[in-house]
This record gives structure tokens, sequence and C-alpha cells, in this order.
């Protein structure tokens, strides 16, 4: 009776295997940890436990990514994987998405598998270190693991269509695996439960670039492939990490908001100098009034000053022309404050304009010491005081503005992209200018 075993040969080469189907001999490298077998030359499949299981199934008809033949080697980072398998799966009863499983076995025995999708690449190893069932009971959508946030991307069955070389798992009997992928791109990791028998494989990895993978295998066949679409763990924006990037934009916008609340608490509203100036009813022009010498504060932006007149007025109005003068290097700033009230009564309704004081703002004042020289024109009917003050003024909200606004702009900007990405990676638009399905 044929069985596996029967099959095997051992000559100067190693051990090898002959198909049953067209008796090609082919190279074994994994004897003992062999489930299933499918001839590279007639499809042909064969069990390890149940020989004549799936021998009926057709699978010549394979359309296999002829870069990766069995028996080819590449190198990466110093280590030699050659291919020994190749399956061609796909998501059960969702038959565009699809990709290529081909299995590499290290010179230190490891075995790995490269997926292909699209032209994206990425590369698993089996990892028993990831905590599964604390993953698959938590009802939360990311989880923490050696220091990186993994969010869930998406659960499917699969199933294999065609496959060719050696499988150390049964390829074709898949049905009742359930798969979970989790991703902090580029890194990934999957989770495959047989619900039958609850056994769970876990398996860590990473996003591979076709040059990457090129290179690996000394072919530039594969980078010149076509690629579609974003892979499962491909890093968009560069790698940024958005939710990274959010709490870090968030802080510094807590930061500036801060910074703005105690600068303009400790400085904004501060008197510089005040006087009181006389006006005299019987002339509409005053003699020029000069200030004491006052001191404005260095800073390095310029400082933003505020200047006001207040005077009692009924239907009168005061107008102050107004110069500061640089007493370090004779700079003058001209500038003009102006008051005004009028009031009366129309058809029996009182009415009002105007106010007792007026303000005008000065930006961009250097440090130093000055005075201030002023002019007077009034239509006062009788002596008056105008008081006339100068102050530290706040531009710290309008400062805020400027830096905190940009910073939404790009947190915004960055998580629309990243948005739309995602759509991308998840096959639901094809590109980012699409409209969601």
């Amino acid at each position: 009776m044929t069985n596996f075993d029967s099959c095997i040969t051992v000559n100067e080469h190693g051990t090898a295997f002959k198909c049953t189907g067209c008796h090609t001999v082919s190279k074994l490298y994994i004897q003992h940890k062999l489930q299933t077998f499918a001839c590279p030359k007639c499809g042909k499949i064969h069990d390890r436990l149940y020989f004549d299981k799936y021998l009926k199934i057709p699978n010549q008809n394979a359309q296999f990514l002829k870069c990766f033949k069995i028996g080819t080697v590449g190198t990466f980072e110093g280590v030699k994987h050659t291919v020994i398998g190749q399956a061609h799966k796909h998501v059960a009863y969702r038959y565009a998405d699809k990709w290529d499983e081909i299995l590499l076995l290290s010179e230190t025995g490891e075995i790995s598998f490269l997926n292909c999708s699209y032209g994206n690449y990425t590369w698993l190893r089996e990892d028993h270190t990831i905590p599964a069932q604390e993953i698959l009971s938590n009802t939360d959508t990311v989880f923490r693991f050696q220091d990186r946030d993994y969010d869930f991307l998406q659960g499917y069955n699969y199933a294999s269509k065609y496959c060719i070389g050696e499988f150390h798992y049964d390829v074709i009997d898949v049905k009742n695996i359930r798969c979970s992928d989790y991703i902090s791109p580029p890194y990934i990791i999957s989770i495959e439960k047989d619900e039958k028998s609850k056994r769970i494989s876990t398996f860590s990895g990473r996003h591979m670039t076709r040059k990457q993978v090129s290179a690996m295998f000394n072919d530039y066949r594969i980078e010149s492939q076509e690629k579609e679409g974003i892979g499962i763990a491909q890093p968009v924006l560069g790698g940024i990490n958005v939710r990274t990037f959010n709490k870090m934009c968030l802080a510094l916008i807590g930061f500036i908001i801060l910074a703005s609340i105690f600068w303009s608490a400790t400085r904004s509203y501060r008197q510089i100098f005040h006087e009181n100036v006389p006006v005299s009813w019987t002339d509409t022009q005053t003699e020029d009034f000069v200030s004491k010498s006052f001191y404005i504060d260095s800073n390095a932006t310029g400082n933003y000053l505020e200047f006001s007149t207040t005077a009692s007025l009924s239907n009168e109005w005061i107008e102050a022309a107004l110069t500061l003068v640089n007493e370090a290097n004779g700079e003058e700033r001209e500038f003009g404050v102006i008051s005004e009230y009028y009031s009366g009564v129309d058809n029996g309704y009182s009415w009002s304009e105007g106010s007792n004081m007026g303000t005008v703002g000065l930006s961009s004042v250097p440090g130093g010491r000055y005075h201030v020289k002023a002019k007077i024109f009034s239509s006062v009917t009788s002596d008056k005081n105008l008081y006339l003050e100068a102050r530290y003024a706040s531009t710290e909200v309008w400062n805020t503005c400027i830096l905190v606004f940009p910073i939404l702009g790009l947190m915004i900007i960055i998580n629309l992209l990243k948005r739309r990405y995602e759509l991308m990676r998840k096959g639901e638009i094809d590109n980012l200018f699409d409209s969601q399905a």
C-alpha cells in the first residue's frame, strides 16, 4: 500500500519525495516537520497522515510568483533563506482579497512566511511570546505589546486555492481557522485560532518593501512588480505615529496656552506712566506738553503698548497728537488719540454716542527710556483735565491663536490623511481621492 513514507527516497543530495502522479523527484527540506507536500510539477497534493485525502484535488493550474520558485535562496541580514513552499490564498468568499504565502526556511532551521498581496510584502515568524488569549478576550481594539500600541485591523477566515512545495501544516483544510490581524506599522501581529480544536498560533512580523525583498533575493523583477493599494502593515505619512503625534500636539497647545496666560497675567496692562494734562477752553490748541521720562522693558520681539486719554466730556471732543520719543537715539513715532462724546434727545428719545475715553495701540516698541510729547486740540467749553496713560497691552490671545491654529490645522490634515490611508489599507477605497463605498 502506498503511503507517504514509501515515496521518500534518500540519495547523495539528501532526502527527496517521488510524486505518485508524475513521478517527479523533489528535494525535501523539512522532512521531520512536513505535513503537506504539493508536487511542483503536476500539483498533486500529498498529506502525510492521510495519504489519499487530497490526491484528487485539482491543483495543476496554479499561477505562482515566478520569482520564488522552490529552492530559490535569498539572504537577509547575513542569514540565508530558502523557498520551500508557496500557497495562493484568499479571504473566504472574498476572492479579490488574496495573497501569496511563500514559506522560507532559514539556515538555522526557522520557518517564516513572506506574504505578498498586490505587490505589498509582509514577513512573519511564529512568536510564542504574544499573549494571544489575553488579546482575543480583550474587548478593546487597541493593546500594548513590547512598548508599541497595536490596533485591530481585521478578522477573517481564509481558503487555499493553489499550493506547491512543502508545508509544516495542513495547507488545504483551513476552513476552521479564524485569523485576527493587529497592526502598529510597520509591525504586525497575526493570531490564528482553530475554532474546532481551539489551538492558537501566533505570529509577529513587519512590512517589507519591494526593494528590500528584491535585494534579499537579488532579483530586479521583484522591485519592478506592480503594486496596488497600501500594504497591511505599511507605514504611511513617513511612518508617523498619529496617536503619539496627536498627544504631542495637544501637549504643545496646552503649554502655549498656559505660557500665554502666565505671560499675560504678569505683564499685560501694567502701567508705564500717567499724567494729567490741563486743557483750556479759551483756545482750541494748547501748548506742547512733555512728559517725564519713563522706562519700557526690553523685549526681543518688541512691546505692544496702549495709550489712552480720558476726560469728562459733554458734546465735546479732545484730540491728543502724541509723539513717543526714544531718548537713546531720538527716534520718534507719531500717533493720535481722540476722545469724543455726544448726547441729546430726539423726538422724546435720548441718545448718546462716543466715549469719554480714547485708545490707540502701538506695536513693536523696543525697550529703553522714552518720553511723550503731546499737542492737544479740543472743542471744550470749560477748563478740563485730560488724563493720559500708557501701559503694556496684551497681544497674547492673538499670538496664541497664531501659534495654536496652525498646529490644530496640521493635526486635522494628518488625521484626515491617516483616515484615508486606513480606508485604502482595508480596501474600502482605491486611492486618497475616492469616496468611501
